[in-house]
């Protein structure tokens, strides 16, 4: 469900977050959704449940999920809508890191700006129900 770079360079639990608002904004995580459990979580992730349990913390406190005690963590009915700076600040980490790592393999904006078109398509398709 969630892919995690342990050598990003950025930390886990906040690669943890922007994924799970992104698939909330983006609607791939429906509202009213059941989450997996923070034990669940942190066992497909290979990760420490604490680290599952925060980013569950931090995601309640911006309004993203709420957390009904001994059933579960379920997307916000109406999770906050992010404007288009917020939206940008959320991808910015991801940005520079694709933009260093592209530079560090020899590509330019060009190959970059492909592959990202590429993949925009590849996971568009993916996302469209079957």
């Amino acid at each position: 469900m969630f892919l995690l770079d342990p050598n990003s360079g950025v930390p886990l639990y906040v690669q943890l977050q922007q994924q799970v608002r992104q698939r909330i904004l983006s609607g791939q995580l429906q509202h009213g959704s059941l989450l997996p459990s923070v034990r669940d979580l942190s066992a497909e992730l290979h990760i420490n449940p604490l680290t599952a349990a925060k980013v569950y913390q931090l995601l309640e406190r911006d309004g993203f999920v709420e957390t009904r005690r001994g059933i579960g963590t379920y997307v916000s009915p109406r999770p906050p809508v992010l404007k288009m700076d917020a939206r940008r600040q959320q991808i910015g980490p991801a940005v520079d890191q694709l933009v260093a790592e592209a530079i560090h393999l020899g590509l330019g904006p060009n190959d970059v700006q492909a592959l990202l078109s590429e993949r925009f398509r590849k996971l568009n398709r993916q996302a469209e129900p079957s």
